[in-house]
């Protein structure tokens, strides 16, 4: 991530809580002067917290939290929700990124991060990108996932696909005799379709 990109993120992250503790003071009727007195800050210091121009400290975060009588850590686990929300928003991006640079993407007429589904994503990233890139799906979504998609949709592919199949069931999901597994995956896909015709 470019200094700049991490720079957009954590100044989103910043202003995302300051909107909640914003939040937070105006639903129990306070203001930022009786606020900031409260959990001894000044009321500018508070303002610019709220305006996601200064970080909140976990001294501050905690402080809160007690002044409200919130449960411990709320604010705290607010903030890294938000986060992991923001990061994979932005793995998400650049692998869309990718798939459209390598023109994995031709077959829409408007590509969009919108209009690709999660499965679509995962499929194309397979196919098109390289190792790092698929190693990012990780953090994306639950390896359980990956792997029910990329059965549903790559692994059943027989010869087409079949070496890099391979890899990735070798590499990626650590299949004994991936050969066969594949083999396996697509006689079961053939009948299913057989018995549905």
């Amino acid at each position: 991530m470019s200094t700049n990109m991490l720079t957009n993120y954590y100044i989103c992250n910043m202003k995302m809580i300051g909107q909640y503790i914003d939040q937070i003071i105006k639903a129990n009727n306070c203001t930022q002067v009786d606020v900031a007195r409260g959990i001894g800050v000044s009321r500018q210091q508070l303002n610019y917290i709220i305006l996601g121009k200064r970080e909140l400290t976990l001294q501050q975060a905690l402080k809160i939290e007690s002044y409200f009588s919130l449960p411990e850590g709320q604010i705290l686990k607010l903030q890294t929700e938000i986060a992991i929300f923001n990061y994979k928003q932005k793995i998400k991006q650049q692998l869309f990124e990718n798939l459209l640079k390598v023109q994995a993407l031709w077959s829409y007429s408007n590509p969009s991060i919108e209009n690709i589904s999660d499965e679509e994503l995962i499929e194309k990233v397979f196919i098109y990108l390289d190792i790092n890139q698929i190693s990012k799906m990780f953090e994306l979504y639950k390896r359980d996932y990956i792997r029910k998609v990329w059965r549903e949709k790559l692994a059943i592919q027989g010869n087409f696909l079949f070496n890099l199949n391979v890899m990735i069931a070798l590499y990626y999901f650590d299949i004994a005799q991936p050969e066969q597994y594949l083999k396996r995956l697509e006689r079961e896909y053939i009948k299913n379709q057989l018995n549905y015709a």
